[in-house]
């Protein structure tokens, strides 16, 4: 059994007295044979140093000190080492010391002279790619040389590696010469104190990376190893990012009891800017006009390669802007990236790659950088992307529209998608009817303003507002789907056709063209509709007392059940529809549209407006002091009223002038306005 394993079960071990060899055997995959024979040659290595033995009593295993049997694992595991584990481990001892001898190296891993030098010249050729080397000092032995600046980033690369080992002989001694001095707990507030600050959200690989950075910045001004110089001084310490480390800076000092000069802060600094975050308003990068333009050459010379057009794809170029600024700022500051996926995309995509490489020769020779490999194959992902995204474009996305409620909200949704966006929506249903729907059809995606629970598969789900955000329009169009082209005009298009013809039907052609271009069309027929005062009348009530929120509702409700325009049913299926999916009917400021689905319910087209005294809450801690109840007899009459009134809802003084109101004349002026 190799040393390491059994560091690894000893280890788990630790906080327990006794453990029985069946649980070791089942958690470690090693049979109870093998485990009893590694004990007695344990207990042979602890009666030679008078350490107390491990019992085996009925097959549990028992000591007074575990930490006593690791530590004798760990001194005899040396001998079991691997060249990389050796030489690792020889790199740490250089970094954290600053010295070594190779006299005394042989003697603590146990080798002979000559496989120290072979280790050695490993070693040196590690340290000469980051521009140190090791120096002979009479009666010491070696000596680092170099700039402190590329002693991190040696120490940080080697820490990352050591990271990703199995190496748990270079972990425990990781943790035992550097990790326990210098603990996260400190750093994590001060980087999430950071990320709060600069309004970012930091990528799991650079919080990692900033987290192994400050552990060695902290470790070796302790150690009195300081910065001395610093690349782009003037620059750094203009940038916001420096601003808010800054602030923070309290945090690590008294953390960590020690006192970081204005260069280690500019460093921190340096590698924040060099992250790749979540965040795609780059303060470093706001300035660099010429990175978009030479951008916008690199996708037409990728185009020319290809039969596919993207030139025109928003989604790429915002893509590449995103990636390549930091990619550009890490490449001239020999910031590494850690996850390669450079053989994975040579052997998927080699043509795309030797293109991405040939379309950056341009931008490599401008901003005198050269892109590794590793940056290469992350560009190719985003070209990929976009061939993929066109050769889908002309192809509508079948989409199901899912909504808890009433047709009310879902309705004036599918307008709106229907609107702005290319896709086909193929039906309007409540949750648990998707099963079905999909089932008798091919669908591609679910939209739905409410929480689903139902396993779909590989099914595409997306979460919306009953009414489209800029947020909504950002994640739609992310996924891949497409703005329609624009809108034509029905009556200019009238126009154009009764010049050309003598004789019509207007209104059979009118409803032929909406038929055949339906989504591409504004119906902006003129024809007489109803007003916001023709569908609410006198169903109006100003500052009431409720106890609940329940009440509310039946309060509002009754109003268009005295009008006989909904069955007392529809009110109480308003109320469970509160209760089932929440809060989603708050469509403005403290305004609450409750509606539900008509299933006979309805028998005309009206609405309901109250305000309250004292606000109320929902049973989801929302704040509601406007309810604007809604029946609908055909789904189609009330939307223009609807979506008038959920715009007023929205207006930045509605609910200041709502609380004004003491009368219903002085409510109907604000609908009307």
């Amino acid at each position: 059994m190799k040393a390491s394993q059994l560091m690894e079960i000893f280890q788990y071990m630790l906080d327990k007295s006794e453990f029985h060899l069946s649980k070791i055997s089942n958690r470690f995959g090693i049979s109870e044979r093998s485990l009893r024979y590694e004990i007695e040659k344990l207990n042979e290595q602890l009666f030679e140093k008078n350490e107390l033995k491990i019992e085996v009593e009925k097959g549990c295993l028992k000591h007074s000190n575990w930490e006593v049997v690791l530590q004798n694992i760990k001194n005899n595991s040396i001998n079991s080492l691997s060249i990389q584990e050796r030489e690792m481990y020889i790199l740490l001892h250089i970094f954290l010391n600053r010295e070594i001898n190779q006299k005394l190296v042989g003697i603590e891993l146990d080798i002979s002279s000559t496989t120290v030098k072979t280790h050695f010249k490993e070693v040196k050729s590690f340290l000469d790619s980051y521009g140190l080397s090791l120096v002979i000092k009479p009666k010491k032995g070696l000596e680092l040389e170099g700039k402190e600046e590329n002693i991190r980033v040696a120490l940080l690369k080697l820490l990352n590696n050591i990271s990703k080992s199995n190496s748990i002989f270079l972990k425990e001694y990781l943790k035992e010469s550097f990790s326990q001095k210098i603990e996260k707990d400190g750093i994590k507030r001060f980087i999430n104190y950071c990320q709060k600050l600069m309004k970012i959200i930091i990528s799991d690989e650079a919080y990692k990376i900033i987290i192994n950075y400050l552990r060695i910045s902290l470790y070796m001004n302790i150690k009195n190893h300081r910065l001395t110089e610093i690349k782009n001084e003037k620059f750094l310490s203009e940038t916001k990012e420096y601003r808010c480390i800054k602030k923070a800076a309290s945090i690590l000092e008294e953390w960590y009891e020690v006192e970081l000069d204005e260069k280690e802060y500019l460093k921190i600094t340096d590698y924040f800017l060099g992250s790749n975050t979540y965040n795609l308003n780059y303060s470093y990068y706001d300035n660099w006009v010429e990175i978009e333009i030479m951008l916008k050459e690199m996708i037409l010379d990728f185009d020319s390669y290809i039969k596919e057009n993207i030139t025109e794809d928003k989604l790429l170029l915002e893509g590449l802007l995103n990636h390549i600024k930091p990619t550009i700022y890490r490449i001239k500051n020999s910031i590494e990236l850690e996850n390669s996926i450079y053989k994975e995309v040579l052997e998927s995509y080699p043509n795309y790659f030797n293109i991405t490489k040939a379309v950056l020769k341009k931008l490599e020779d401008r901003m005198n950088l050269q892109f590794t490999e590793d940056e290469i194959s992350f560009l190719v992902i985003h070209f990929k992307a976009a061939i993929d995204r066109n050769k889908v474009k002309s192809k509508k996305k079948r989409v199901v529209l899912v909504c808890g409620s009433g047709y009310g909200t879902s309705k004036l949704l599918a307008q709106q998608l229907n609107q702005y966006y290319h896709l086909e929506i193929v039906d309007i249903i409540p949750e648990y009817l998707i099963d079905k729907v999909i089932f008798k059809n091919e669908i591609d995606l679910i939209l739905t303003t409410v929480d689903v629970k139902i396993d779909l598969d590989d099914k595409m789900i997306l979460k919306l507002n009953p009414i489209l955000t800029d947020e909504d329009k950002r994640k739609i169009e992310d996924i891949g789907i497409y703005k329609s082209s624009k809108k034509i005009s029905i009556t200019k298009l009238l126009e154009v056709i009764k010049c050309s013809c003598k004789e019509f039907d207007e209104k059979d052609l009118r409803d032929n063209l909406k038929n055949s271009f339906d989504e591409y069309l504004i119906d902006d027929f003129i024809q007489e509709k109803n007003t916001i005062s023709d569908y609410i009348g006198d169903r109006i009530l100003i500052n009431e007392e409720v106890k609940d929120w329940k009440e509310a509702i039946r309060k509002v409700g009754s109003l268009l059940l005295k009008d006989k325009i909904v069955k007392e049913s529809y009110i109480e299926n308003a109320i469970k529809s509160i209760e089932e999916f929440g809060s989603y009917m708050i469509l403005g400021d403290e305004t609450l549209f409750p509606h539900a689905r008509t299933k006979g319910d309805v028998f005309e087209t009206g609405f309901s407006i109250m305000t309250l005294k004292t606000p109320m809450l929902l049973p989801t801690n929302e704040l509601v002091s406007t309810l604007i109840m809604f029946s609908s007899k055909n789904n189609n009459d009330h939307l223009d009223t609807f979506v008038k009134l959920v715009d007023l809802s929205n207006e930045e003084n509605f609910l200041r002038d709502i609380k004004k109101v003491k009368k219903r004349e002085d409510f109907i002026k604000i609908l009307n306005r």
